[in-house]
């Protein structure tokens, strides 16, 4: 199975590039995808940032993606990863000075993100200018575009990949959905397995 991860802000595009990339994928092989989980966090607004929070969060992105993997599959698809969630964590802690307590809970978060980040065989970052952004219509939480705020999510993503040494493709998501999603496709085909398995 190879499993694929859709990454990136939100109103970027994901969710459209996913399913686009799904159904094209479907027509020949098993396919399957794991839905973005932030809609079904249980804690209230003001809990959001909070470690049992992003706990939740990182450790249903991981039990997600293992119940989607039970049934043979040749492709699964996961709209964000513990990329995102990990990302989310380092933004609510940014600038913070953690006590000895929040240092554990971190390490514990951090670990998790480590070892299971290596279990993504692609890694797509889903990138757009912020125009582009502004002129489209997102059915989301955020009713309007905070510039400074994606400026500084989108510079962790890097700042993250970069220091992590991950092999991530960025798609700028500025043209057409088939556009992007063809871009996406020609590097999934060109893809090949470490443990030289083809599909």
């Amino acid at each position: 199975m190879i499993k694929i991860s859709f990454s990136g802000i939100t109103g970027s595009g994901k969710t459209s590039l996913l399913e686009e990339v799904k159904k094209i994928l479907s027509l020949k092989y098993r396919t399957d995808s794991v839905e973005e989980i932030s809609g079904k966090n249980p804690f209230d607004n003001d809990q959001k940032a909070s470690f049992s929070s992003q706990f939740f969060y990182i450790t249903t992105q991981v039990n997600e993606e293992n119940i989607h993997s039970i049934n043979p599959l040749d492709y699964l698809l996961c709209n964000r990863s513990v990329l995102d969630q990990w990302i989310y964590w380092k933004s609510s802690t940014a600038g913070k000075t953690l006590s000895e307590q929040p240092e554990e809970k971190n390490r514990i978060l951090e670990n998790i993100y480590r070892f299971w980040i290596k279990t993504y065989d692609l890694i797509f970052l889903i990138r757009l200018d912020l125009k582009t952004l502004d002129s489209r219509e997102y059915n989301t939480e955020f009713m309007k575009i905070d510039a400074e705020y994606i400026k500084k999510r989108e510079d962790l993503y890097l700042q993250t990949i970069k220091e992590d040494n991950l092999k991530v493709f960025e798609i700028w998501n500025n043209n057409t959905v088939d556009e992007s999603a063809h871009e996406i496709m020609k590097t999934i085909s060109e893809y090949k397995p470490l443990n030289g398995a083809a599909l």
